[in-house]
């Protein structure tokens, strides 16, 4: 049996492990609370710190600061009195809003949205087409097939007997002329390139809608692949040969001849021939032509991929 004695021993015993356990608890909320209300009056020092820089920011949109026009042309501001200008008090401004507020022209790649190429057809059409140089003339022309068969326009090859096709990369191709069609002002040749190549799809010139947009790409006064855009007009009879022509508001120049005229979906409905420049001495813009599509399907449906 255990004595008396000893039982009040191990009573005496718990009670000291429970005191002990006791100290550390309070030592523990003592050491806890001690370090919150340390993070608590850091937190308010930094407050009372931040609050009066707030201020000084805030009512610092109301100060002076100079806004001028740099010899590059670029707006600029600075609260400093600049030094590439004669009279810096007459371009002194009261802020009436904080300049961060001011949208910078170059962006950060992450802030910028771009549009995927795939969803551009227009940029796409680009390396599908190619300029015509000769000795005495310029123009553009573009695939139809991805083995170098390529359509242009008759009178870009008239008159001129040496014709390279310059690429989009800047290399230099010989040309071959298969047909020439006089009617349709057409010709089907082939660019003489060791590899595949992009090419446009053909469109329906018929499925289009007076005011749809339309784009012409070609080598615009020797400036490789320009882009202008307008507007179809519609289809009207040439009354010289009784054909059709697409009429166009895309403003088009010397070297656009035998390039495509683009719809938005990047598809060919007509190959760039003429403008009228001016009638009876009255200067004329904004009235281009094209061969309708569908003749160059007439013509060379054999050759398109």
């Amino acid at each position: 049996m255990i004595s008396f004695r000893s039982r009040v021993k191990k009573a005496s015993d718990y009670l000291n492990q429970k005191n002990l356990a006791a100290e550390y608890k309070g030592k523990y909320i003592k050491r806890h609370l001690s370090v919150k209300l340390m993070r608590l009056l850091t937190g308010n020092i930094f407050l009372l710190l931040t609050i009066p820089w707030l201020i000084y920011a805030d009512n610092a949109s109301g100060s002076e600061f100079y806004k001028w026009v740099g010899e590059d042309g670029i707006v600029r501001f600075s609260e400093h009195t600049p030094e590439d200008t004669e009279n810096p008090a007459d371009i002194l401004q009261q802020k009436e809003g904080n300049i961060s507020n001011v949208i910078p022209m170059n962006r950060p790649a992450d802030e910028v949205t771009a549009v995927p190429q795939s969803l551009n057809p227009i940029k796409v059409s680009i390396n599908s087409t190619f300029s015509i140089k000769g000795d005495n003339s310029i123009g553009t022309g573009f695939f139809i097939s991805s083995d170098g068969y390529a359509v242009t326009c008759k009178h870009v090859l008239e008159n001129d007997d040496n014709h390279v096709a310059i690429l989009n990369d800047g290399s230099e191709c010989p040309i071959g002329v298969i047909s020439l069609n006089e009617k349709h002002d057409l010709a089907l040749i082939i660019v003489l390139i060791h590899e595949r190549t992009p090419l446009l799809l053909i469109g329906d010139p018929y499925a289009m809608a007076t005011g749809d947009r339309v784009f012409a790409v070609g080598n615009s006064m020797g400036l490789q692949a320009t882009i202008t855009n307008g507007i179809f007009t519609g289809l009207r009879e040439n009354t010289a040969t009784k054909d059709n022509v697409v009429q166009f508001s895309a403003p088009i120049n010397p070297g656009n001849s035998g390039g495509p005229l683009l719809d938005e979906k990047g598809e060919v409905i007509g190959v760039v021939s003429w403008k009228i420049v001016s009638q009876n001495g009255v200067p004329v813009s904004g009235v281009g032509f094209a061969v309708p599509s569908d003749y160059l399907v007439e013509e060379y449906s054999q050759y398109l991929k």
